[in-house]
């Protein structure tokens, strides 16, 4: 498989325990989408898949079958060739705006970036809730801002997982670029930067709403919503 909208090496990929959860069917419906379109990205998506569906059997193995529902292993299946069948190279799209973003996101959207209803987040920003469901509160949502924009410093009340889809995002450790993806936790307090090269586009899963700094960020978050 060709990483066919990838320039670079995916320098900042989801550990094994994101794929064998994936693989498992145990992921989120934002979840399950981030880590396709991650999977998208990466050259040797078969050869991770391959690895994450002998251990996601391996675990099934040990459960007690009376414990599982009927379909739960079909199900496993039908996920793992979705992905390979979204993972395939795909012709470019005229517009290289549209053309960000990755297959299984483009396919669950059914429309382009510039089709979304886009809302302010702050100066030079803008963001797009997708998606809210799933354990502890979950909300897909995507970011577009400006080349050299500053998001404020926060933190998060669980996980949260942002797949740079253009442009690059830049904290404490690296840079991020599209295909990568960054990941925090509830006990990490960060500030990110846009890249000075073009807009940045991410998608992001994140649990429960984001805990800023700023008594400005705070006093405004409940417009935003995040």
């Amino acid at each position: 498989m060709s990483a066919h909208f990838l320039h670079h090496p995916v320098r900042h990929p989801l550990g094994e325990e994101w794929l064998m959860a994936y693989a498992a069917g145990a992921l989120s419906e934002g979840q399950s989408l981030l880590v396709a379109s991650h999977l998208s990205y990466l050259d040797d998506t078969a050869s991770r898949l391959a690895v994450a569906e002998a251990a996601g059997g391996a675990l099934l193995e040990a459960v007690d079958p009376a414990r599982m529902a009927p379909e739960a292993l079909a199900n496993t299946l039908a996920r793992l060739d979705e992905t390979r069948q979204e993972t395939k190279a795909a012709p470019r799209a005229k517009d290289q705006t549209n053309d960000v973003l990755p297959p299984p996101l483009r396919a669950w959207l059914g429309r382009g970036v510039d089709e979304l209803n886009w809302s302010l987040l702050g100066p030079g920003m803008k963001k797009v809730k997708l998606w809210r469901g799933g354990p502890n509160d979950q909300r897909l949502w995507m970011l577009r801002a400006r080349p050299g924009i500053e998001i404020p410093m926060h933190g998060h009340s669980g996980t949260e997982l942002v797949l740079v889809l253009k442009g690059s995002l830049e904290d404490e450790h690296g840079i991020f670029r599209a295909g990568d993806v960054e990941e925090s936790n509830d006990d990490r307090i960060h500030s990110l930067r846009t890249g000075p090269e073009e807009e940045c586009i991410c998608l992001a899963v994140t649990e429960g709403p984001t805990r800023f700094q700023g008594w400005l960020a705070r006093a405004l978050q409940p417009l935003i919503g995040l």
